[in-house]
């Protein structure tokens, strides 16, 4: 299945952080959690997603035995690495967890002069294989799909997860079950893709908002609730009397072009104490029509060195914290003999 899938298999550590976090806060416990890693590639969501589900037990799968091989070198004995048979999913599961990111999509090609993506049989396929793997109750996480998960028959054993923490990163062209082009992705500015832009195709009216933002389904058949994470807060920090204000915008340049296009504006304020910084989000998303589609609203405490590396770059100074980051990410990792 995922040799006919996306051909770039790049990721680093830390991908979808903010996914993931969120996706941790609808778990009230990590233990006994089965998740897997669909396309886990060289393994740095594991690895990632590791520090957020300690206690969990990981799995990862892939068609490549190459980064097979380099995923288990870098996890170790934290997380049992398979290649992706059907047969083996089936059997390693189910799962609490699937996470599917960037994976059920291909690079659009040009065939008859029309934009291709995904085999729509295909996506239907492996969609279906993860539904039959995940438990009552369980998560699916899907970033960057080809085709909108609502669009499944399945869908519909499912309830959409929604927050204003995460901002839909998908930046891929996106199609219908019959191939239809609905939107083209305009690609983002640098590894976590801000751009939150896409142009509108022949089939346009038949998306709706949800459809690029929402990235957490959960499977019907459980009990338990789910309470919607709607800020990110650090427990406990005392308010402090600010030393410091500011705020910000993002609004994406909006190219000539004769098609029309969505996209969001973000509206940042926020106050800075001797430790931490408080910020307020207001996100709008501009439908094609030029209508407002949804608004947002949040608030977010950083502390520590998180506060300090995001007052470091909001007043144009290269953060020390950031560039040591990328020093230490830049070191040299110890790989397996192939």
């Amino acid at each position: 299945m995922l040799p006919q899938l996306q051909t770039n298999n790049s990721t680093f550590a830390g991908r979808y952080w903010s996914e993931y976090n969120v996706l941790r806060r609808y778990f009230p416990t990590d233990r006994g959690l089965s998740i897997l890693s669909f396309g886990c590639s060289t393994g740095e969501e594991i690895y990632t997603i590791k520090a957020l589900f300690p206690q969990a037990e990981l799995f990862g799968c892939d068609h490549d035995w190459y980064n097979l091989r380099l995923a288990r070198g870098l996890v170790g004995s934290c997380a049992s690495i398979f290649h992706s048979t059907e047969a083996e999913v089936i059997a390693h599961g189910p799962y609490d967890i699937i996470l599917c990111n960037s994976v059920l999509l291909r690079p659009s090609t040009m065939v008859n002069g029309r934009k291709s993506g995904i085999d729509p049989q295909l996506w239907s396929d492996i969609v279906n294989l993860m539904h039959a793997c995940l438990k009552p109750g369980g998560i699916l996480q899907i970033v960057n799909s080809n085709i909108p998960f609502r669009m499944h028959g399945v869908a519909d054993d499912y309830e959409p997860l929604r927050s204003p923490l995460l901002l839909g990163p998908n930046f891929v062209d996106v199609f219908d079950t019959e191939g239809r082009l609905l939107c083209s992705g305009v690609n983002g500015a640098g590894v976590t893709a801000h751009c939150f832009r896409h142009l509108g195709e022949e089939g346009w009216r038949d998306l709706r908002p949800t459809d690029l933002d929402d990235v957490h389904f959960r499977k019907n058949g459980s009990t338990a609730i789910v309470h919607p994470v709607l800020d990110e807060k650090i427990p406990n920090v005392a308010t402090k009397p600010g030393y410091a204000t500011g705020s910000t915008t993002y609004r994406p340049v909006l190219t000539k072009d004769n098609r029309p296009s969505t996209h969001q504006e973000i509206d940042v304020s926020w106050t800075a104490s001797v430790s931490d910084v408080h910020i307020t989000r207001s996100t709008r998303r501009v439908w094609f029509d030029g209508t407002t589609a949804s608004t947002f609203e949040t608030s977010i405490c950083l502390t520590g060195v998180a506060a300090g590396a995001y007052l470091e770059t909001v007043t144009g100074r290269e953060s020390s914290r950031l560039a040591l980051a990328a020093l230490l990410d830049a070191a040299p990792r110890q790989t397996p003999n192939i």
